[in-house]
Formats: structure tokens, sequence, C-alpha cells
């Protein structure tokens, strides 16, 4: 899935690209005061900047937050369960018929026709 797909907007490779190296920048914390101006510039330059900056900042910041919380999330571990199946467990366990009585599937469906027919009785009423 692309920037496009789920922003509604496009944006070319171009100003992505650039959004990505601004993003990487900053995150580095290594641009002096000369490097704040000029990506302040780029941002205002053009829509599609801002637009490529808000998107993409998001995911990185979304991406550092997960990274930084690996180690909350537990492990999966597989589990073995014993296996000490009696002959007379082991055969498949058969249901109890229906409890319901024959009665309710007619009351049902008299319901139902009742209900479906009410604007017509409603009609001559």
């Amino acid at each position: 899935m692309n920037i496009e797909e789920w922003s509604g907007y496009e944006v070319s490779e171009g100003v992505l690209e650039d959004a990505a190296n601004w993003i990487a920048l900053l995150d580095s914390n290594t641009l002096d005061e000369k490097g704040q101006i000029a990506f302040y510039e780029w941002l205002q330059a053009q829509p599609a900047h801002q637009h490529a900056y808000l998107e993409l900042s998001e995911m990185w910041a979304k991406s550092s937050c997960l990274k930084s919380m690996e180690h909350l999330v537990e492990k999966s571990q597989v589990l073995s369960f014993p296996n000490q199946l009696s002959k007379h467990d082991s055969e498949p366990e058969t249901l109890p018929p229906s409890s319901s009585p024959a009665w309710a599937y007619s009351l049902a469906l008299g319901l139902i026709f009742v209900g479906l027919s009410m604007p017509l009785i409603q009609q001559f009423v």
C-alpha cells in the first residue's frame, strides 16, 4: 500500500523521498540553524511537502514507539498439553438432540406470517 491509497492525496516520489530525508535529519538532531531554516522553507514551499511530511512523520513516530515498547511484549511460547486419554475418552462425543419442542418452529413461522401480514390487515381496519 502506498501513501496515495490511504491518504487520498497524490504525492510524487521525489517529494516523499525529500520528506523522508528531512525526517531522518530531524531525528538525528544534527541540523544546525541553517538546516532548520532550510527545512522550514522546504515545508512552506508546497502543500505537497507539508502533506508528505505529516504522513511520513506519523509513520516514523509510530514505528519508533513500537520499537521502544518491544521489551514489553511477551514472547510467544508453545505449550505442550499431556496426551493421556483413555480409550473411552478418545471416542467422539455425540451431542444430545435439540431440546426445543416441535411446536416452537410452528409458532415462529406463525409469528413471522402475522408480522408480514400486519400492513395488509391494517389497510382494512
